[in-house]
């Protein structure tokens, strides 16, 4: 079982990182295209380079990292990517957001320097609460539930919890970004 699910996860992790490598290597763009969506100009909403103060509560001890996180547009506009710098935990990792045109959805996949990569459930903005949602399925094996509030334009709470099919913490992240630019 173990073995099946570690191969899995590499064919997995192999098959995001190879766009992902494609992307790395593509010129950036300041904005999204001058004809850009709504969901575009939602999702323009995490440009630039933010600071980062966060609390991992799981796995346990808890523990504060801080980073610098870049989100840049890519492709014509039609992505966002992130990167951070190096975290104080010594991780690093980088994002893809953007929405998908056959599926009417937002799409966010998250790399990590470690080898994990996973794509979250597709989210849902809301314009009242300028807050983006993530929620797993009820069919999902796991739990996943976050949440990105954008309190005024250049700060954004968030938390993020998944948990196993027991309900265990499996990762249970909180933190504030301010934009620095």
């Amino acid at each position: 079982m173990n073995s099946h699910r570690s191969a899995s996860r590499f064919i997995f992790v192999v098959s995001l990182a190879m766009p992902a490598a494609v992307l790395a290597a593509e010129p950036k763009t300041a904005a999204p295209p001058p004809a850009a969506s709504a969901e575009a100009r939602i999702i323009d909403k995490w440009r630039g380079t933010w600071s980062v103060q966060s609390t991992r509560h799981a796995p346990k001890p808890a523990q504060e990292i801080s980073y610098e996180e870049t989100f840049e547009w890519t492709l014509d506009g039609r992505f966002l990517r992130s990167e951070t710098s190096r975290k104080s935990d010594g991780g690093k990792s980088m994002t893809m957001f953007w929405f998908d045109v056959f599926t009417k959805s937002y799409r966010f996949v998250v790399f990590d320097a470690g080898g994990f990569a996973l794509e979250l459930p597709p989210p849902v903005w809301d314009e009242a609460t300028q807050t983006m949602e993530w929620k797993s399925g009820r069919l999902s094996p796991t739990d996943y539930k976050a949440h990105a509030t954008f309190k005024d334009p250049d700060t954004i709470q968030w938390k993020s919890m998944w948990q196993d099919w027991k309900g265990n913490p499996i990762l249970v992240l909180e933190g504030v970004s301010r934009r620095r630019r």
